[in-house]
């Protein structure tokens, strides 16, 4: 089995959770999920950097990323991401910086933690527009490394969502702390393993259900968005960078236009 294929597998185990016909996969089942067929996606996080300068130089409005490595960029061959495209539309409005503190593998409490610093909640507390990626590595980093039942893997992903739920609400509040009005947009998970197999159709489904999950979440708190991106790169596998997991230049400007949309003023 590929390395795609393998984090497929990984990506999809919330579904046979919610489907409860999970046990019908047996042994192959736990083979994935133990890591025998693959690897997570993404290594695991340096310590939460601070930091250091104030912005609002001269007047400029600030452009703040926080997150994992989609909200990095990692895939983009021009290495911008969306978080550049986003800065360009920006700056035809007016002067405008950006803080970029993603971080490849991050998990939501990884983020959740880096908020809580002083520094990064000044920066927030400057920011004209919040942008937060979360959710695919606490998925994907879910998956257990070592010998377990297929019954328990399917209660650690179960966990892993309901953790990352809590810590999400966490972020936000902890934003909102700091910045009242500033408008924070979340962006959505999308499915890169998009094929015609049940289970393939299965896991969509779960993502399509997180993303749900992640929306109640951000509607309890006042101006937060989620940046919808599943349509984006469902049977599009061409819009994926050469990991098959993480967008291309293309795919990169497609979630910066997206965000685009949603920009308040």
């Amino acid at each position: 089995m590929n390395a795609r294929t393998a984090r497929a597998w990984l990506w999809y185990a919330p579904a046979l959770l919610a489907l409860a016909a999970a046990l019908l996969f047996g042994s192959g089942f736990v083979l994935a999920l133990r890591g025998t067929l693959g690897e997570p996606l993404g290594s695991a996080p340096p310590p939460p950097r601070r930091a250091e300068k104030p912005l609002k130089i001269g007047g400029k409005r600030l452009l703040l990323v926080l997150g994992d490595s989609l909200a990095k960029g990692t895939g983009d061959e021009s290495g911008r991401g969306f978080a550049l495209d986003l800065l360009d539309a920006l700056r035809r409005r007016g002067p405008t910086d950006v803080a970029n503190l993603a971080v490849n593998g991050a998990e939501s409490a990884d983020v959740r933690e880096l908020i809580s610093g002083e520094n990064v909640r000044n920066l927030a507390a400057s920011a004209d527009w919040i942008l937060l990626s979360v959710g695919g590595n606490d998925l994907s980093h879910a998956a257990p490394r070592g010998p377990g039942s297929p019954v328990e893997a399917l209660e650690d992903v179960g966990k892993a969502r309901a953790r990352m739920i809590a810590n999400l609400r966490e972020i936000l509040a902890e934003i909102r702390k700091a910045s009242p009005a500033a408008p924070i947009y979340v962006i959505g998970l999308y499915d890169p393993f998009s094929e015609e197999r049940p289970i393939a159709r299965a896991g969509a489904s779960v993502i399509l259900a997180w993303n749900t999950a992640v929306a109640e979440t951000a509607l309890s708190f006042p101006n937060v968005f989620v940046v919808p991106t599943f349509d984006l790169f469902y049977g599009r596998p061409d819009r994926l960078a050469a990991d098959h997991f993480h967008p291309n230049r293309e795919g990169y400007e497609l979630v910066a236009k997206r965000i685009e949309q949603l920009l308040a003023s």
